[in-house]
């Protein structure tokens, strides 16, 4: 089904709202308002595209809502669980394209009525090679209490991505125990070779970690480690195994010990994939990555585990010199995404991608809320090509005189990017945004 994205921005209260520019999005719903019952996978059909239009962006929109448990039932809805969602292909290749945790979502505490629902927005563009025709979807629950419900759809947005995706290699996926000497992770997680397909101009590996369970030392969900990734023999990156903001959350406030930092990830959250450039990947030939963990034995025979997926993606030459492209609106925003952030009476917060093969020094904004004069501001500094930027602007006057006026109601609010660089960039379709607010109260 299609439908005018400007229209939908209106009419809808939703992330993509927010996240999508110009052009006809095709929405493809697989799951809607499903309970999950029990351990496991929960596969579904899913009827994608079939490949003969090509989409700026495409995301996946899983809205997490609660049923009621039967009386009597423990911890119904209120435990920090795993959720995994793959797209399991006709050709046999299965790849996880998403990673969250659910909250304790704690019957009676203000942010979870009976009614609760919370979305969870995913950038999946660099997907689209196995986004296509029919699949089928797997969400994975690794929940042992009950009480969420699924309802998971797909947005693609028409238009041109930055670079075409060339090719998919998957590469470590798995749960493997952390500290065990006599079977450490290294023998689970070996080099492997692949090989680049015709035309790669660059490859990056997506690597997506999740620590669980706890030794004597609280490894892994509460201990730091690292990892390090080498690409034909030369190491080029390494980080660190943690979340150090799960104070923040944006589902706020939740029971339980959601506030305590954990092994990259935080309960109600999306998890965060790690991107590395792979150096020295060629067009055609054979390349090997490999990845290395802190040296780390427990004494112990209880040990904690890291969950890993993973994959290189390999990309065509940038599909435009000059683009910035309006990622998202931070403030104003009623999304729940941006809980934590608003309402605002203050400074505008957007966040800009560079979606260019050229660099960025600077970018002039126009931004108003609706009926309002436009006001107009240039950011300069330097954004590399992929690099992303969250730009506050200017405080608008309007925000403060609705505040002072007792204004209440729904608002709409517009930025757009005028000229990058002192001229008009190759895409216009990603170069406006628009959200719906609440004025702050007085």
């Amino acid at each position: 089904m299609k439908k005018n994205l400007l229209l939908f921005v209106f009419i809808c209260v939703s992330a993509i709202a927010a996240k999508a520019g110009a052009g006809d999005t095709t929405w493809v719903p697989v799951f809607t308002g499903d309970s999950l019952t029990h351990y496991g996978a929960f596969d579904k059909p899913a009827s994608f595209p079939n490949g003969s239009l090509t989409y700026r962006k495409v995301y996946m929109v899983f809205t997490m809502g609660e049923y009621a448990c039967p009386i009597g039932t423990q911890y119904c809805h209120q435990w920090d669980y795993t959720v995994q969602n793959y797209i399991m292909t006709n050709t046999g290749d299965t790849f996880e394209i998403s990673r969250f945790i659910t909250p304790f979502a704690t019957s009676g505490a203000p942010f979870y009525p009976s009614s609760w629902k919370h979305k969870y927005v995913f950038d999946v563009t660099d997907y689209y090679p196995v986004l296509k025709n029919s699949q089928t979807f797997r969400l994975f629950y690794s929940g042992y209490s009950w009480g969420f419900t699924a309802d998971v759809k797909f947005a693609f947005v028409e238009g041109t991505p930055a670079r075409n995706v060339l090719k998919i290699d998957r590469l470590w996926h798995g749960s493997w125990a952390y500290g065990n000497a006599a079977d450490p992770i290294s023998n689970k997680v070996q080099p492997l070779t692949k090989t680049a397909p015709g035309g790669t101009q660059s490859s990056e590996m997506k690597f997506t970690v999740t620590g669980h369970g706890s030794d004597a030392q609280g490894c892994c969900e509460f201990a730091s480690h690292n990892y390090s990734v080498s690409a034909n023999g030369s190491q080029i990156e390494q980080k660190t195994i943690w979340r150090d903001n799960c104070g923040f959350n944006e589902q706020f406030a939740q029971g339980g010990t959601w506030v305590y930092d954990r092994g990259n990830w935080c309960p109600g959250a999306e998890v965060n994939t790690n991107t590395h450039k792979l150096t020295g990947v060629s067009a055609g030939n054979s390349y090997n990555v490999a990845v290395d963990f802190d040296p780390y034995t427990n004494t112990n025979t209880s040990y904690g585990s890291y969950t890993i997926e993973s994959a290189v993606m390999h990309y065509a030459a940038f599909n435009h010199t000059l683009d910035a492209s309006l990622e998202d609106i931070i403030a104003p925003t009623n999304w729940e995404g941006h809980f934590r952030e608003n309402p605002t009476a203050a400074n505008p917060v957007v966040r800009v991608r560079n979606t260019g093969s050229s660099v960025i020094t600077s970018i002039k904004f126009a931004y108003n809320v609706k009926d309002s004069t436009v006001a107009e501001y240039t950011w300069n500094g330097t954004l590399a090509p992929l690099a992303d930027e969250t730009i506050e602007l200017p405080p608008l006057n309007t925000f403060m005189t609705m505040s002072l006026g007792g204004a209440s109601g729904l608002y709409n609010f517009m930025v757009r990017i005028a000229t990058v660089n002192g001229q008009a960039d190759n895409d216009a379709h990603n170069d406006t945004l628009r959200s719906q607010f609440f004025s702050a109260p007085t």
